[in-house]
């Protein structure tokens, strides 16, 4: 494992511990690279009116955005859970408009791991620009 996934996983397990999930009580911890090679990271915020909740990766990707991003080349999400599991079709859908392909990495706090491309996870996304 290279120093900069290190980074990233140190980074989604510390702010995943903000993540406010009093509905699913499910914390995401998530962290991207933007392509200054800055890291970001976002954790996912519940509302009660359900459709307004923040998913980690769509709230790290946001926080690079608003940092003057325009791409991301890495995304790297933490879940307390047995095996590592991928993005959920919504956040695939942002990580393939604001990458070239950027690569996806799924880990869980006990140190498993997964890796692959966003267009092998979501090969045809919706790119209207």
């Amino acid at each position: 494992m290279d120093a900069q996934t290190i980074e990233l996983i140190e980074a989604a397990k510390k702010v995943r511990e903000n993540a406010h999930s009093p509905i699913s009580h499910f914390k995401v911890g998530a962290a991207v690279v933007g392509e200054s090679g800055k890291i970001y990271s976002g954790c996912n915020v519940e509302s009660v009116a359900f459709t307004n909740t923040t998913h980690g990766e769509t709230n790290a990707i946001d926080t690079a955005i608003a940092a003057g991003e325009k791409k991301i080349t890495k995304v790297l999400i933490v879940l307390d859970i047995e095996e590592p599991a991928y993005p959920c079709a919504l956040c695939r859908q942002k990580i393939a408009e604001f990458s070239d392909n950027a690569e996806v990495i799924a880990t869980t706090l006990k140190g498993k791991i997964k890796s692959c491309r966003i267009l092998d996870l979501y090969p045809d996304p919706f790119l209207s620009f």
